[in-house]
């Protein structure tokens, strides 16, 4: 996973901000429940030391997640009476996670995410498409595209102006279908999608695929369900796209834990918390694996004013004659080293883990 979104949010100083809320529109009594959700989070967070007017500003956009209905939840990162991030996810928490300190808090999300494989989803007709796009941290953009819806139906044949009617349709579709070719484009290169799922009328995706840069129909995987028919059943759609991202992240584990065995002989992996936070000051990691119950993510670490200054004890700060120091708790003093260090992060299950106390690392170097 890559966590380089972050990196603006560690430019702030003082204390931040980080809620994660259940905020799904499933059930009539959606908007009242959100509403006391964030009246039982902002409490929490005027009690962690958050000043009132970055939860005034976090007011005006807790609960609006852009008319995203069914089950979701946002993500908001807020300092200095500013809101810095503001996100729909698509898995929400029971109710909130709310924390304020030093450094965001990304991971209860990421963890409650599952898989982490970025993605589009297109479900197309001959009139234009419902496009979803999941980033790797599991922000989730949501877009519609529709285009002319006249004339795109086949004519009869044998009538007086069939030939051109029906050349009509033919190029009305073509429009229709490079508008959703452009928009799928755009999404797939910004949330960097490893994979491109097509849904809806078997023509219309043959024709969309046709039209999609090499680059994006490396990457298209096609799907038999979906349909934008109002009324539509979506569950077979989003079983089938689920199974795909399943098997996805699995393989994206299980490349990452051989990875792991392969380099170890070598000496190019850190094994347990300690040699892990000793490389990630070095600027070592390239990628951290961290079993997903985050063992070990409430213990304390002491952090300078750069990501890569995380350390095991405050002495080894003043040694170092490094001044702004604090205590934060290893969660997201570890997220902040991997994201400014240009580290990737997986989360293995821990029944898979090969590594001590829950965390390693593979390297960019062995150690000497």
């Amino acid at each position: 996973m890559d966590l380089a979104f972050l990196q603006p949010l560690y430019e702030t100083h003082g204390p931040i901000a980080s809620l994660y809320i259940n905020t799904s529109r499933d059930t009539e009594t959606a908007e009242s429940k959100i509403g006391i959700r964030w009246e039982q989070a902002r409490r929490e967070l005027a009690a962690q030391g958050m000043d009132a007017e970055t939860l005034g500003a976090m007011d005006e956009v807790v609960g609006d997640t852009e008319g995203v209905s069914g089950v979701h939840g946002q993500v908001v990162y807020a300092a200095g009476g500013e809101v810095l991030f503001d996100s729909t996810v698509s898995e929400p928490p029971q109710d909130y996670v709310a924390r304020g300190g030093p450094l965001p808090d990304p991971l209860p999300y990421m963890v409650a995410e599952g898989r982490h494989i970025p993605h589009v989803l297109a479900v197309v007709d001959s009139i234009g498409a419902d496009l979803r796009a999941e980033y790797a941290d599991g922000r989730t953009v949501n877009r519609r595209v529709e285009g002319a819806d006249k004339p795109v139906h086949k004519v009869r044949e044998g009538g007086y102006h069939h030939g051109h009617m029906q050349r009509a349709v033919d190029e009305q579709v073509r429009q229709n279908v490079d508008q959703v070719a452009d928009e799928v484009t755009a999404l797939a290169d910004r949330s960097r999608a490893e994979v491109v799922a097509l849904g809806g009328e078997a023509q219309v995706r043959g024709e969309l695929m046709e039209r999609l840069p090499e680059r994006v129909r490396e990457r298209v995987v096609v799907l038999e369900a979906g349909s934008r028919a109002p009324g539509s059943d979506s569950s077979p759609l989003d079983e089938e796209l689920s199974a795909l991202l399943d098997r996805e992240a699995a393989e994206h584990i299980e490349q990452a834990v051989s990875v792991y065995e392969r380099e170890r002989s070598g000496g190019a992996v850190t094994d347990g918390f300690a040699d892990t936070v000793r490389a990630l000051q070095r600027g070592q990691v390239d990628t951290l694996l961290w079993t997903n119950t985050l063992q070990g993510a409430d213990r304390d670490l002491w952090i300078g004013p750069s990501g890569e200054q995380i350390f095991l004890s405050e002495q080894t700060l003043h040694d170092m004659g490094i001044d702004g120091s604090s205590r934060e708790k290893a969660g997201p003093a570890l997220a902040r080293a991997v994201a400014t260090t240009g580290a990737e992060l997986v989360f293995v299950p821990e029944n898979e883990a090969r590594f001590e106390e829950g965390i390693g690392a593979v390297l960019r170097y062995a150690n000497e």
